[in-house]
């Protein structure tokens, strides 16, 4: 037991680390993401009719679903809450949208439930995160933009607070940008070069990407939290057991020497009697 408590201790300072580090890229991840929604939302103060192959409104007739799940176990309910929002999401559905996931606890679980995969993503490196998340973002877009899909959602723990993170699905394709359209009395005007329309051409791609981005680095802090929660959870339950333990093994070994000691005691009467 002393050793159980060792290794999850050793698991609960290692989970605390990666939270820390990608609890650091997002930090540094949101200037930049607060700085390209600024610009887009200058452009949109704009009268100019802007467009993007990204923000095409089209019938639904089909869909694309990413799972984002964790490649290890030992955090708690994390995977088995996104797997079941995922089937709650897909049985709320006349047609099975095409299936991307993310991470091997959530494939393995929904392909054993029946489910088809379209790509997966598995046994991901910490090296090869960021190749695999443009990986994704790419071919997203490419399903989207070709039209073999008309809408494009996503399965990921929503992460809310040190503690509080939920499953969440949501849609990324077409790319949400109407709610951005908002206009500001006395705002001050903008030179624009070359042009608005080209300018957001390049940015709206680079938007998609970080908001992309952003979601895998909320499920992974989530993702770590929940580990590191369970590591220590399953450290003061190793503690506590180790103390029960003791206190029993201590107790039978007073029995024991106080045994020993009434055989002793007796058996020397017994010699006195004689």
């Amino acid at each position: 037991m002393e050793s159980t408590r060792k290794i999850t201790k050793a698991m609960e300072m290692v989970a605390a680390s990666k939270l820390k580090r990608f609890q650091y890229l997002k930090a540094q991840a949101a200037p930049y993401e607060e700085s390209l929604e600024g610009i887009l939302k200058r452009l949109l103060r704009t009268d100019m009719p802007l467009t993007h192959p990204l923000l095409e409104q089209r019938k639904e007739k089909e869909a694309a679903l990413l799972v984002i799940t964790s490649d290890t176990g030992l955090c708690g309910s994390f995977n088995y809450s996104l797997v079941e929002e995922t089937k709650k999401f897909l049985n709320g559905r006349a047609k099975t949208p095409l299936m991307i996931g993310f991470g091997k606890n959530g494939v393995n679980r929904l392909l054993s439930s029946g489910q088809q995969w379209h790509s997966t993503f598995t046994d991901t490196k910490t090296n090869q995160i960021e190749p695999t998340i443009a990986k994704i973002g790419l071919l997203m877009k490419n399903l989207f933009c070709e039209k073999k899909v008309d809408a494009v959602y996503v399965v990921f723990s929503h992460f809310i607070s040190k503690n509080s993170f939920c499953p969440t699905v949501e849609k990324i394709l077409p790319f949400p940008i109407s709610d951005q359209r908002v206009s500001e009395e006395g705002a001050s005007p903008y030179i624009i070069e070359p042009d608005a329309g080209t300018l957001f051409a390049k940015l709206i791609p680079l938007f998609f990407e970080s908001k992309i981005r952003m979601i895998f680095l909320e499920s992974f802090i989530a993702e770590q939290t929940a580990r590191r929660n369970a590591m220590s959870q399953a450290t003061e339950n190793a503690e506590e057991l180790i103390e029960t333990l003791v206190l029993l093994r201590n107790k039978m070994r007073q029995a024991a020497i106080t045994k020993e000691l009434i055989e002793i005691v007796s058996g020397s009467r017994a010699l006195k009697n004689k």
